[in-house]
């Protein structure tokens, strides 16, 4: 059973999101997070890894960020501290809806808020999943791979003084100064070094947006981790071959974990 529900953040915002339910009642409820400037469905496949969790007796709660989907805020005014607070209003939520036990899944750029948010909530959280996930953000700076070059290196700087936002993505998403400055600072991987919950990193190797060679190090760096590659696979799995082994990989882990 799926609901439509709207929840409040710290700092006033409407949040949209979907839970579905299994058949018996549950404490177990799996997080969906997904990436900066799509929404909940995640192409698709947040909505069948919904379906997948709950045959298996959990229930999952996927929403959108502030700024994407059914969500109220500006894009302009999007940072990686306002998807913290995102998270919290929806765990928040959840604790209030019963649920007591949770598992998180962060895809591409949700893992910098899901990394942030871990260190004073691990007694609640039991399992976190990394999927193609953005915890280092030297890799932005430093890049190896064209799309952060382009966007963040070679135009940042004189894009936004002259217009104030850079578009991403195929929807030409807007950007503000308050994100690309947060992110120089911010090393959500280290806040993953204070926790020691099981840690499963999913990466395609031919990933062109977050450098596969970032979970094959943090992989190896953190606690109770371990990694699972995709071959062949690039950022958003397209390939139904692909993401059959997302979701098994993901299933299985959480069964085993939470």
């Amino acid at each position: 059973m799926e609901k439509k529900v709207y929840f409040e953040t710290k700092d006033g915002l409407k949040l949209c999101g979907i839970l579905t339910k299994p058949e018996q009642a549950t404490a177990k409820c799996v997080v969906l997070c997904h990436g900066i400037s799509v929404d909940k469905e995640e192409g698709g496949s947040f909505t069948e890894i919904a379906k997948r969790l709950t045959k298996f007796g959990f229930a999952v709660f996927r929403f959108d960020f502030r700024s994407h989907g059914e969500s109220e805020g500006n894009s302009m005014d999007l940072t990686v501290g306002g998807e913290k607070k995102d998270l919290e209003a929806a765990i928040k939520f959840l604790l209030n809806m019963g649920y007591s036990e949770f598992g998180i899944l962060a895809a591409s750029f949700a893992g910098g808020a899901a990394s942030l948010f871990l260190p004073k909530h691990k007694k609640i959280v039991k399992a976190l999943v990394l999927v193609n996930a953005l915890i280092d953000y030297d890799s932005l700076f430093n890049p190896k791979l064209d799309w952060p070059r382009n966007y963040i290196i070679n135009n940042a700087e004189m894009t936004l003084k002259e217009q104030g936002f850079i578009e991403i993505g195929k929807s030409k998403f807007k950007i503000g100064k308050k994100l690309v400055s947060e992110i120089k600072r911010l090393h959500p991987w280290k806040e993953l070094q204070k926790i020691s919950i099981p840690i499963l990193f999913i990466h395609g190797d031919k990933d062109a947006v977050v450098p596969y060679e970032d979970s094959v190090k943090y992989s190896k760096l953190l606690k109770n981790s371990r990694l699972e590659t995709i071959s062949g696979a690039g950022h958003g799995f397209h390939g139904e071959d692909y993401l059959e082994q997302v979701y098994k990989l993901t299933v299985d882990f959480l069964t085993k974990n939470l």
